[in-house]
């Protein structure tokens, strides 16, 4: 027969326990990546708890309620190179912790992760295909996920990376032409963390312009070309969590010096003035059926020309442009 002493003195244990690990979930996640990775060494206990989706849950909101840290390329007269520069101005090591060879191609950033690939494509000379090295990083954890290899490519396929908060779930399109196909034929293929697989789709109508994109509550988003009444256009490529395919239009006032940004949950646009290269204008989408767009400020550049600007990023109210040597905010 069960003694309910015991039972109570047990009970009282565990949750004596779950306190203790909560309390120390909220200090831990509190520390820099460094002093972490010093922590994990301390104890198993102490690497399973900092290594437990709780504490990266943790870790992870604090950092988004307030973030302190503006990753960007720097460009000098001998070799690229990847700062971590703090809002203050003070520029310290790449991603402590993390080999640097990893984010020479980072496409994005979501839930923490990081999204890098090398070029991959085609190579003429050989009349081979280069395999497209695709991995997914954790800074905080030093991971590294090399994901499965795919077919090869004509050309450097397009990637983009989609994730879904409620399932803890991301998904990796790859667009791409079969070597020694035509161009014109463009296919699709995606990647699931769930199955950690990849699945084809087959044939698309578009493919996005490159590899730079934005998601946006599970759903991701490219620039693309498009021909309307016999001329080409740019219009955005959408595709979400479900793997359902649309295209948005854009203002005709949008320059093509224009940038995909998130505001307040919403898709955005950050684009050079049509009519003053000096002057920049925001645009929230409303109705992405109806391709209905606000403009939601315009103002005087931060930097002479948006031509120089090469990643531009908004946080709250503020509006970070970036070039290859200096950042700016802009606040709204």
């Amino acid at each position: 027969m069960d003694d309910p002493c015991n039972e109570l003195i047990c009970s009282r244990n565990e949750s004596l326990f779950e306190l203790e690990n909560n309390i120390a979930i909220n200090i831990l996640s509190r520390l820099p990546v460094k002093s972490l990775m010093i922590c994990k060494s301390v104890s198993k206990h102490w690497w399973r708890l900092i290594s437990s989706p709780d504490f990266m849950r943790a870790q992870l909101t604090r950092s988004q309620e307030n973030p302190g840290y503006v990753f960007y390329p720097y460009a000098c007269s001998c070799h690229n190179e990847h700062f971590l520069t703090k809002i203050d101005g003070e520029t310290i090591e790449t991603l402590p912790g993390c080999n640097e060879h990893y984010f020479r191609n980072m496409i994005c950033s979501f839930n923490g992760l990081i999204c890098c690939i090398n070029p991959g494509g085609f190579c003429h000379r050989t009349q081979r295909s280069l395999p497209q090295d695709i991995y997914i990083c954790n800074p905080a954890t030093r991971e590294v996920l090399l994901l499965p290899q795919s077919r090869g490519s004509e050309g450097s396929p397009r990637i983009g990376v989609s994730f879904y908060p409620i399932t803890n779930e991301f998904k990796v399109f790859r667009f791409f032409s079969l070597a020694g196909k035509s161009h014109e034929r463009k296919e699709c293929e995606v990647y699931s963390s769930i199955n950690g697989s990849w699945k084809g789709i087959g044939c698309v109508a578009h493919r996005p312009r490159n590899s730079k994109h934005i998601c946006i509550n599970g759903t991701v988003y490219w620039f693309i070309k498009s021909i309307k009444d016999g001329l080409s256009i740019v219009c955005i490529l959408a595709v979400d969590m479900l793997e359902n395919f649309s295209v948005i239009s854009i203002p005709e006032e949008v320059t093509r010096c224009a940038f995909l940004v998130s505001f307040e949950g919403c898709l955005s646009l950050v684009a050079g003035n049509v009519f003053d290269k000096n002057r920049f204008d925001m645009w929230v989408l409303q109705d992405s059926k109806k391709s209905t767009w606000i403009r939601k400020c315009s103002d005087d550049m931060p930097i002479s020309n948006i031509r120089r600007v090469k990643h531009i990023a908004v946080q709250k109210n503020e509006i970070l442009f970036a070039s290859m040597r200096h950042y700016f905010f802009y606040n709204m």
